[in-house]
This record gives C-alpha cells, sequence and structure tokens, in this order.
C-alpha cells in the first residue's frame, strides 16, 4: 500500500516535472553562483556557510541537494521537479508505514485513506510545485523517518540500537538543517515516547531525546547567531506582525482560522497572502474556530494516543512558523506542509472508530480524494511558468503588492510593454510609492517603448529608493535580477549617472 501512495503522489504531481522555474526557485537556484558546481561542498559539509553571506546559507541541507543536482541537471528545471516529486512520494511512504505501526491492530485501510488525504491535498501543492519550498518535504520526509526509526529503538544498550538511535538523530538533524521548523522533532519524538513506550527502561529513551534535542538547539542556536549581518540578501530584518506581541497573537488568531479553513476547505489558494486575505475572520469568528479545533483535538486526544500524537505534531510544526518570531512571509501554503502530517495520523485515529470502518464510510473517503485530487491537479497549472502564478495570484490577491509587482515584470520579459507599464503603476500604488521594484520595471517598459523622459524618471526614483539600481550589477549579485535584466537597466543608468 505505501508503494500504492507513492505512485499515487508521483502520478499526481507528473504535470509538475514539466514546469519551469519559478519564483524564488529561479533566484536561488538559476542566478545564484554558488551552487553552480562542488568547489564551494566543504563550506556546506562542515556548515561554514553558514558563516558567509550566501542565500540560504542557514539552510544548508537544501544548499547540498542543489549544488548536488547542478551537477547533473545544470539549467533543466524536469530534474529538481523530479527530486521534489520523489520527496513527496517519500513522505507519504514515511507517514503510512509510521501511522500503520501505530494503529497494529486495525485495517490498513485507516492509515491508508489518511495518508491518501495528505498525499492529494491542494495545501500541499505550493510546497512540491515549487522547488525552493523543498526545504518543507526535506523537514517532513527527516522528521517521519526519525519517528519510523524510533518505532524500532529499544533502550538496552547494543550496537543495533546505537545505530538506530544515531539514524534518529541524524534524521532529525537533516530536517532542521532544511527548514527551522524542523525544531518540532525532538519534542514530536517526546511526544511519542511519552505516549507509546513510557514503559520500557527510562535511561535509554532519555539519552536519545537529550542528544537529539542538544543536536537541533546547537544548529539552531548557530542558525541564529552565524549568519552575517548586513547581509547583500536581506537588507532589512522582518517586522514584528502588528507591530507588538499583543497585535502579533491577534493576528496569529486569525492566521491560525485561515489555516483551519484552507485544510477543511482550500479555496483561493494563492502564493501571496496578505492582510486582505484575512477579512472573513475577524478576532471572535478566529478565537471561536481555535476553540472549536482545540477542543475537538482534545477529545480525540482522550480518546486516541494517536489523535493526541498527531495533534501534537501538527501544533509543534506550526508554532516555529506562527509570527512570534518574525517571518518575512506571516502566511504561506508551505507552511502547512509539516503540520498536515499531523493532520493526517488525526484522520486515521478518526477511522479507527469501530463506527467509521465501514464500507461507505471507504467510499466517502475515496470521494473527498478524488475531489482533492483534482483541485491540486489545476492547482499545478498555476505553478507552471512565473506568469501563470502571478497572472493567477494577481487575480486571487489584488491587493498583493508582490503578485503585482512580478505580474507586471512579466509582462515586460514577454513583450507587453504597455501592459507591464499600467501594472507597475498598480504595484507602485500597492507599495505608497517605497519600493524600487516596480520603479524599475517601468522604468525598463517606459524605455523599450520610446519615451525616454518618462523612463529616465521612474529609473532615478527607482534610485532613490534603492541606491543599488544605479549600479545594476549589484543587483544580480545580490540575486535580485538577471545578468539580461540588469543589461536593460544598464543602458538607463548610463544615461543618467
Amino acid at each position: 500500500m505505501g508503494l500504492l501512495l507513492a505512485c499515487v503522489a508521483f502520478a499526481l504531481y507528473e504535470p509538475s516535472l514539466h514546469a519551469d522555474f519559478v519564483w524564488d526557485g529561479r533566484a536561488v537556484i538559476l542566478i545564484n553562483p554558488y551552487v553552480h558546481g562542488l568547489q564551494n561542498l566543504p563550506d556546506i559539509l562542515l556548515l561554514r556557510v553558514m558563516h558567509l553571506d550566501v542565500m540560504d546559507n542557514n539552510r544548508p541541507v537544501f544548499l547540498l541537494s542543489t549544488m548536488l543536482e547542478w551537477c547533473v541537471w545544470g539549467a533543466n528545471s524536469f530534474g529538481y521537479h523530479l527530486t521534489n516529486v520523489l520527496l513527496h512520494a517519500l513522505v507519504c511512504v514515511l507517514l503510512f508505514a509510521f501511522a500503520r505501526k501505530l494503529m497494529s491492530g486495525v485495517t490498513l485501510w485507516v492509515p491508508f485513506f489518511a495518508t491518501l488525504v495528505f498525499a492529494v491535498h491542494p495545501v500541499n501543492c505550493e510546497a512540491v510545485a515549487e522547488i525552493s519550498y523543498r526545504k518543507d518535504l526535506i523537514a517532513a520526509a527527516g522528521i517521519l523517518a526519525a519517528l519510523n526509526f524510533a518505532t524500532t529503538f529499544q533502550p538496552e544498550f547494543s550496537r543495533r540500537n546505537l545505530l538506530r538511535g544515531a539514524a534518529c538523530v541524524l534524521s532529525l538533524l537533516l530536517a532542521v538543517g532544511a527548514k527551522e521548523n524542523g525544531v518540532a522533532g525532538p519534542f514530536v519524538l517526546g511526544c511519542y515516547w511519552i505516549l507509546f513506550r513510557r514503559g520500557e527502561p527510562l535511561r535509554g529513551w532519555l539519552a536519545l531525546l537529550f542528544v537529539s534535542l542538544l543536536v537541533v538547539a546547537t544548529f539552531l542556536i548557530a542558525r541564529f547567531t552565524l549568519p552575517p549581518w548586513p547581509s547583500m540578501f536581506f537588507t532589512e530584518k522582518p517586522e514584528q506582525l502588528g507591530g507588538s506581541l499583543v497585535q502579533t497573537l491577534m493576528m496569529q488568531l486569525g492566521i491560525w482560522a485561515f489555516y483551519f479553513r484552507q485544510i477543511i476547505w482550500p479555496v483561493d489558494l494563492c502564493a501571496d497572502y496578505t492582510s486582505d486575505s484575512l477579512r472573513n475572520f475577524p478576532i471572535w469568528a478566529a478565537i471561536a474556530a481555535l476553540l472549536a479545533v482545540v477542543g475537538a483535538q482534545i477529545y480525540a486526544s482522550v480518546k486516541s494516543r494517536v489523535a493526541c500524537l498527531g495533534a501534537a505534531l501538527f501544533w509543534l510544526s506550526l508554532l516555529p512558523v506562527s509570527n512570534f518570531v518574525p517571518l518575512y512571509r506571516p502566511i504561506a501554503d508551505r507552511f502547512l506542509y509539516l503540520p498536515m502530517c499531523g493532520v493526517a495520523l488525526m484522520l486515521a485515529a478518526l477511522g479507527g472508530i469501530e463506527m467509521l470502518r465501514s464500507r461507505s464510510a471507504a467510499v466517502a473517503a475515496l470521494a473527498v480524494s478524488c475531489a482533492l485530487a483534482v483541485a491540486t491537479w489545476h492547482r499545478e497549472k498555476v505553478w507552471e511558468s512565473d506568469y501563470a502564478l502571478w497572472s493567477a495570484s494577481a487575480a486571487t490577491n489584488p491587493l498583493s503588492f508582490t503578485a503585482v509587482n512580478n505580474l507586471a515584470e512579466e509582462q515586460l520579459n514577454r513583450g507587453d510593454y504597455s501592459g507591464a507599464v499600467a501594472t507597475a503603476q498598480r504595484a507602485i500604488r500597492l507599495s505608497n510609492g517605497y519600493k524600487a521594484e516596480p520603479y524599475a520595471t517601468e522604468a525598463v517598459a517606459w524605455n523599450l517603448l520610446g519615451r525616454l523622459s518618462a523612463a529616465d524618471y521612474a529609473f532615478c526614483k527607482a534610485v532613490e529608493i534603492d541606491p543599488r539600481y544605479r549600479k545594476p550589477e549589484e543587483l544580480v549579485k545580490a540575486l535580485i535580477i538577471t545578468e539580461e535584466e540588469a543589461q536593460r537597466l544598464e543602458v538607463i543608468a548610463r544615461r543618467n549617472y
């Protein structure tokens, strides 16, 4: 059944294999010279990269994967998408294997259908279809691999158990080395021990948990202390959501309620959510939703240890991406990839109830999975190119500066210069004139239309906001624009400076 799940996951995401590099994937792979070859491999393996001003220096596992792939695939996006799809299939297999071990007395169809929902759910599409969001896939695979190793771990001292413990710790290190929400790993492992193995000799488990926590904590300390500042890639640190801890909590309640809705009823998925995306979640509704979800989780946890572990995995992996530590992007579908593993475990526990183990329940689960799969199939089309992505995102969330600004750039690249001007001006209004990028896009479009004075005015506005535009090659080094885009800006820069 695990193989069947892997095949379903692979077949569902087969269209994404033919997609282009989009969004961050273009920057961190195509125009990032650091991963173009193996000359920097020692820095990654020895973690020296964490002290260098390199894109994703705090996620060395992801850097390692892209560096090795560049040696095989170069600029061919197919291989990178293939890795993502295979990782998603692997996560499905690991999730099913773990759920099956937890529910050994229940028919295999229960964990199968629970994992199937995870495999085909559209909120996972962003993490699978966008190459640079592989970080979430690796983090999930690492934590689930650690939990599967833990099911075979015995607290007695032996060479075999030492190897199992070492494999568990290494898996957790790979998880946190790919993305910060991997910090959930040792705590989920502790919950597994308390819920399922606490009757065993204490010393071996405490040693495993202590080493796991020590390794992950050491990595996180390095992650937050070693990266240089200021950085050419991040000129500003992320601001606290709402400006204060109280406001952060109030807004985060709305974000959680939004996530609950997306899990239950995944509609209007978008690559860039803004505060306007939360307009249907006032504070009273958010609190009511949170109380309802937590209440249901507590009730299910009392009835089932599997549900309790699923709830723990859900919250422990959601909290690190919940803006209590400021994030550059407060809301994203990819943040739900690892928590959705917890949702799958809760669904498996629900399916373990005798009254739900009927043929009609299986038919209903299959129907829901098919509906989710169709939604995911359509969602994949959005991620096939930058133009498709930003056209859809700007339509779904018209108030997204990121979507509108990037759409203007894509219109420019496609030769729609008049459309690029209009869309760039719309992005300028959305940013209240405080962002340089749309002015630069407008400048290039005007220049290509032969409106030199308008181009010079827009370009000078961009330089006024971000002086790096005076020397476009600096933007290439910061992975903001490509060399081709820099050449178009250089024409205007030479005329004005």
